[in-house]
This record gives structure tokens, C-alpha cells and sequence, in this order.
């Protein structure tokens, strides 16, 4: 049942997709300032090498701009992702903490629900596909701790 179509997980570039991409950017880059220093050089500018060399700078840090950009965003995500985990569970093991104040099938019917809250949490928000790693707990299980 480990379908890959179906993991919500992110699909990783591998090293040499990678290293392939930044060298193609850079070499681009370079084709780029290959190109308009010629053309500069044509028209015989003073100026030709700065602005050879502005250009590319400014490329460059649109590139390093993009990156980080992304890079940000990915890691406000992570965040955002493990805030609500751990508002999810920190609200369920309050729950469990008064536990022991509480009578035994109580106790049992308490614990559960917060256990079942903590398996949802992690199923449904947490990236990934959470069952693979550990399956949920049939709801039969509960009632039959409870007729004990």
C-alpha cells in the first residue's frame, strides 16, 4: 500500500539534479556575460567592463534573492507545522495529566480520547504519510478496554 504517487512528502531533487542546475545557472551566467561584454565591446564604451560586470552582479543576487526566498518560506512552513503539533499535543496530555483525579473508567475513557487526538494530529498534520509508521487503533479496542 506504499503508493508513491500518494505521499504527501516533498519530492527531493537528487545531488546530481542539483549540481546539474547550478551549473547550468552558471554557465548561463557566463554565456550572459560573454554575450553583452561583445555587444559592449562592439560599441566601443569606456564603460563596457562595469556594466558587464553590474549586470551580472545583479543577476546574480536575483538568483541568490530567489533562493532564499524559497528557503524562507520552506522553514515558515516547518514552523507552522510544528506549532500546530504542538498545540495538538500539549491540549491532549493536559487532558491525560488530570487523569489521575478522575475515576478509573474515566481515567481509561480520558487517555484514549487523548491518545486517539495525538494519532490524529500526526495523520493529518504532519507532512508525510503517517499510518505507514504507525497505524491508527480501531475504535473496537477502546470499547473493549472499557467493558473490562
Amino acid at each position: 500500500m506504499n503508493n508513491v504517487g500518494m505521499s504527501r512528502t516533498p519530492k527531493v531533487p537528487s545531488l546530481f539534479q542539483r549540481v546539474g542546475f547550478s551549473f547550468l545557472l552558471g554557465f548561463g551566467l557566463f554565456v550572459l556575460g560573454a554575450v553583452l561584454q561583445g555587444i559592449l565591446n562592439e560599441h566601443g564604451a569606456g564603460v563596457a567592463v562595469y556594466v558587464d560586470d553590474l549586470v551580472l552582479g545583479v543577476l546574480a543576487g536575483l538568483v541568490a534573492f530567489a533562493y532564499e526566498q524559497r528557503r524562507s518560506k520552506e522553514i515558515r512552513k516547518k514552523l507552522a507545522v510544528i506549532s500546530a503539533m504542538n498545540h495538538h499535543v500539549r491540549n491532549a496530555l493536559q487532558a491525560i495529566s488530570y487523569a489521575p483525579y478522575t475515576e478509573q473508567v474515566k481515567q481509561i475513557q480520558l487517555i484514549q480520547e487523548s491518545v486517539n487526538r495525538i494519532q490524529w494530529a500526526l495523520r493529518e498534520i504532519l507532512p508525510g504519510d503517517a499510518e505507514e509508521i504507525n497505524p491508527p487503533h480501531p475504535t473496537s479496542d477502546s470499547k473493549n478496554i472499557k467493558a473490562s
